[in-house]
């Protein structure tokens, strides 16, 4: 007798919403209340409103073994899934305890199994994405250390279940019948250099038990190969067989498995249990695992898939949503999405904060994604039992998963916390017992940079797979600002190479002072680098309609952010947009250049070896996936497709507004994951008809097929004597045929006459003494201006106020930082308070824009709505509107959901005198850079 017997359906469950169960001996005493529910189960879709006192319940099942004849030998209890802590009884005995909603696990029942009899199961499921479901590991107290029971914040779980966390019996709950020996495991080794693949068969047995082995394997062109392992002896119990099969007919164009080919084999074991002369043989129930021939390491930081360097154009993928448990195979829309990101064009996945489930993975292997796959490590802190539970929880999904193709790289977490900084190695030892073929990453943000100020590094360990050296700082997470100027640009497509000359941080905003003073960054990083990038906020073209009791919270916050905007742009008096749908059409534009200048920057970094986004899909107001929270579009495909191409010719370092009859320079770097060998570029400057003004070819200094990433330099045109807008095209050909085409804005702008604005303006900061200054102060000039306000002692400080104050003048404080801001909210000689906040965008999306009746706007060709084009002066903190002032330039920045507005220029009477606050930057550059020559020029005729 061996079968498997389902336990699904109808059973029964209790809420122990007052942790009483174990104490009232509930697994024993059976209580009557109870309400049918049916397995596989998940409280998020079975109930419409769920308490925070509703994280753990109690399920029973009643069942009976008819078997007389006492055939079956061994009886076993399989969980597919259980979310999240999972202690089992049988007819009053404990069998065990699970922790991890990702695994599946197996009990033993000879202990407590009735043949004949009704039995009782009973399974205690404590969630954890609530406070009160604490989970009792039996331990005993050492030295009176509290240590028996642990509460959700002391385990080390997975991101998801602080956004949708969910709780059940999820997966399928199978008796496994069995007679005196079956397969119990199946462990795939391919080896595609040997063209050979190795089948590691664990069993359930007795000491020396015979048996005749079938395996069946079915190659990508679905035939179908039989071999026979006739009477292997298994003379230990619980034995191990190792085979070694050769692939007939091997050939890597049809056996190896890449995204553009994901070629699949199958083998199935079967141990034949009865059979006799004339009789067809009977077999036990089988183990059957997919698996297929390709190769994925990581050398000094490059990544390589079948002995070929392959650039990761990757997203972060949450498979947990708000209805409750996963998208899975019950769900159609799982092969929808993943296909959706495979259509987008990224070539690689990361899950995010927890492991794709089996169901996800069987759809990447066949559609040839790859699978950066996380385990579910994200908490701060661990009780000494966090640690067992989670190496245990790596070995279980390792096991589990290792034979997926897709899956590529291990990711031990994406948190840097206290718990994977003091265990990461020991984590790291939980893989290679089972698993030596992959990559493992013991971090996945060992370096985190934002434009709103914060920097912080830990050692990200990166343990490849041929060589036994550790790569650290691996990884790398940047939130840079929107509309990168090209200074901006030049850093990121330089930065952390420790081959440059020393760069200077073009942002002060960048990091915070640690990361802008300090010289070593660069020096300590001896591998390319992996480098995740938050999307800016795209907003949906309405509210999403999120469901499930999990989902109320966000549901009201979504409806709620909208409100709001629709009172921004209607309402406020403020906004230059008519609707909310223009609103939203410019913001995603603004948003997705942005993000397609800053990854084309880091592309053609060499240090980079490839970047995920943060987010496919929404969560909450956290509007930075590529689709909505329900996975529907947004519209974006045409970004997500720029971003994803092969082959292109990546430009940085471009101005986009220019003088006539100068000079533009940009930088050409070949993205040739394609290896073209006969590559040339063609550049041509075109008017708005079309026609041809300037052309370049370029062809690189080496054979272009050998790498990946090839430099071809500097290029530099000649700019139009005519004002007006052009394009920059870019063309890339191999062999003279078309491969990719790009374009670039170009605007040339009558040259101002700066020099005259600047003989009206004293530049206090060039003062070197202070007596320098106090001479300038009482000069002619009727325009005082300081980017450094902070900086001056109080003689100085008395002195400006009091030749504006009183003596008329105008004070032009121009970019202000936080620092500058403080120092005038504490001197009393103001009698108002200036307040400021970050509109970068860079962890949402902020939008600079001129009033209506703005006297800058023929500066921006009258154009209301900043964009790339005035990326060389745009701000990066914007200011509080002050009463009396008039406003020249403002900006609205998304973030959490929370809509803020601010000003970026501004002018208040003060005294005789006033003060303009000028936060567009100004004085950078201020005789070489067109844009801010006009802008500066225009702001001095203002005054």
């Amino acid at each position: 007798m061996n079968k498997i017997m389902s336990l699904d359906g109808d059973w029964q469950m209790k809420w122990d919403t007052e942790d009483s169960g174990i104490s009232n001996r509930w697994y024993a005493t059976y209580p009557e209340d109870t309400e049918t529910v049916t397995v596989p189960h998940i409280w998020e879709r079975s109930f419409e409103k769920l308490l925070m006192s509703q994280d753990c319940a109690f399920y029973f099942k009643r069942f009976t073994i008819d078997d007389e004849k006492q055939v079956t030998k061994r009886i076993f209890l399989r969980f597919e899934r259980i979310a999240t802590h999972a202690t089992v009884w049988l007819n009053g005995k404990l069998l065990g305890d699970h922790f991890g909603a990702y695994t599946p696990f197996v009990l033993e029942t000879q202990k407590a199994i009735k043949l004949g009899e009704e039995n009782i199961l009973c399974i205690r499921v404590a969630n954890m994405g609530a406070a009160n479901s604490r989970i009792d590991f039996g331990r005993e107290t050492h030295e009176g250390a509290n240590d028996r029971f642990a509460h959700p914040g002391e385990m080390p779980v997975g991101l998801p279940w602080n956004q949708y966390p969910f709780g059940g019996i999820f997966g399928h709950v199978d008796l496994i019948l069995g007679n005196a020996a079956f397969i119990s495991d199946l462990h795939v080794e391919p080896d595609m250099d040997q063209e050979r693949v190795a089948l590691e068969i664990s069993f359930n047995n007795p000491r020396g038990f015979n048996t005749r082995l079938r395996i069946l394997m079915r190659n990508p062109n679905g035939d179908v190969y039989e071999w026979f392992k006739d009477s292997p002896k298994l003379d230990k119990e619980n034995a191990t067989l190792r085979i070694v099969l050769g692939i007939k007919d091997f050939n890597r164009s049809k056996c190896v498995w890449s995204p553009d080919h994901p070629n699949m084999f199958a083998v199935e074991v079967q141990m034949e249990i009865k059979g006799g002369k004339g009789k067809d043989p009977e077999y036990s129930f089988p183990v059957m695992r997919t698996f297929s021939f390709r190769k994925f390491d990581c050398l000094k930081g490059d990544f390589y898939l079948n002995d070929s360097i392959v650039k990761i154009q990757g997203v972060c993928y949450n498979q947990q949503w708000s209805e409750g448990g996963l998208w899975t195979t019950d769900n159609p829309n799982l092969k929808k999405d993943l296909q959706a990101v495979k259509d987008a064009g990224f070539n690689t996945i990361r899950s995010c904060g927890a492991p794709l489930s089996t169901e996800a993975l069987d759809i990447c292997d066949t559609i040839g994604l790859l699978v950066f796959q996380e385990f579910p490590i994200h908490t701060m802190k661990s009780t000494p039992s966090g640690l067992e539970y989670a190496k245990k929880l790596i070995s279980d999904i390792v096991k589990e998963q290792h034979h997926h193709p897709c899956i590529v790289a291990w990711v031990m977490g994406s948190e840097n916390g206290t718990f994977m900084l003091q265990n990461g190695n020991k984590l790291l030892n939980a893989i290679s017992p089972i698993d030596m073929t992959r990559p493992a990453i013991s971090n996945l943000d060992s370096i985190y940079i934002d434009n709103e100020g914060n920097f912080h590094k830990d050692i990200g360990k990166l343990l490849p797979v041929s060589v036994d050296r550790i790569s650290q700082f691996a990884t790398l997470a940047v939130n840079p600002k929107m509309n990168p100027n090209a200074a901006y640009s030049h850093y990121l497509a330089h930065c952390f190479n420790k081959d440059e000359e020393e760069l200077m941080v073009p942002d002060s905003g960048l990091g915070d002072s640690h990361f802008q003073d300090e010289d070593e960054n660069a020096t300590e990083i001896e591998n390319k680098m992996l480098v995740t990038l938050k999307n800016h906020t795209l907003l949906p073209k309405s509210a999403t309609n999120i469901k499930g009791p999990r989902g109320i919270k966000n549901q009201k916050a979504v409806k709620n952010f909208y409100k709001l905007l629709e009172s921004f742009v209607k309402e406020s008096g403020l906004s230059v947009w008519d609707s909310v749908d223009s609103f939203i059409k410019d913001a995603n534009s603004i948003a997705t250049k942005s993000k397609l200048d800053q990854i084309t920057a880091f592309q053609s970094n060499p240090q980079i070896s490839g970047f995920f986004l943060s987010q496919w899909a929404d969560y909450g107001v956290d509007f930075s996936g590529i689709c909505d929270e329900n996975r529907k579009s947004k519209g974006i495909e045409s970004f997500c497709k720029a971003i994803t191409t092969r082959s292109r010719v990546l430009v940085s370092e471009l101005e986009h507004v220019v003088a006539p009859q100068s000079e533009v320079s940009f930088q050409l770097t070949l993205l040739n994951n394609d290896r073209f060998e006969n590559v040339s570029v063609d550049v041509n400057l075109v008017d708005e008809s079309g026609k041809s003004l300037a052309s370049q070819s370029l062809t690189p200094e080496e054979p272009a097929g050998k790498t990946s990433l090839t430099q071809l330099g500097i290029c530099t045109l000649m700019v139009p004597r005519k004002t007006g807008k052009y394009e920059i095209r870019i063309s890339l050909k191999d062999n003279g045929k078309e491969i990719n085409t790009s374009a670039e804005d170009l605007i040339v702008i009558e040259q101002a006459d700066v020099k005259s604005a600047m003989s009206k303006v004293c530049f206090l900061d060039n003062s070197e003494e202070s007596s320098d200054a106090l001479a300038a102060l009482s000069g002619p000039e009727k325009i005082i201006f300081t980017a450094n306000l902070s900086s001056w002692p109080d003689e100085i400080l008395n002195k400006i106020v009091d030749v504006t104050k009183n003596g008329g003048k105008t004070l032009l404080l121009s970019d202000m930082t936080q620092e500058d801001i403080d120092f005038l909210n504490q001197s009393h000689n103001f009698d108002f308070t200036v307040e400021a906040h970050w509109s970068t965008g860079a962890n949402g999306t902020s939008l600079h824009y001129l009033p209506k009746d703005s006297a800058l706007l023929p500066v921006f060709g009258n154009k209301s709505v900043l964009d790339h084009n005035a990326a060389a002066v745009m701000p990066g903190l914007s200011l509080n509107e002050l009463p009396g002032a008039t406003v020249y330039a403002r900006s609205v920045s998304i973030k959490d959901g929370e809509i803020k507005t601010g000003v970026d220029l501004q002018k208040l009477p003060f005294g005789a005198g006033q003060i303009v606050f000028n936060q567009f930057s100004v004085f950078e550059g201020l005789e070489t850079n067109a844009l801010a020559d006009a802008l500066f020029t225009a702001i001095v005729s203002q005054l």
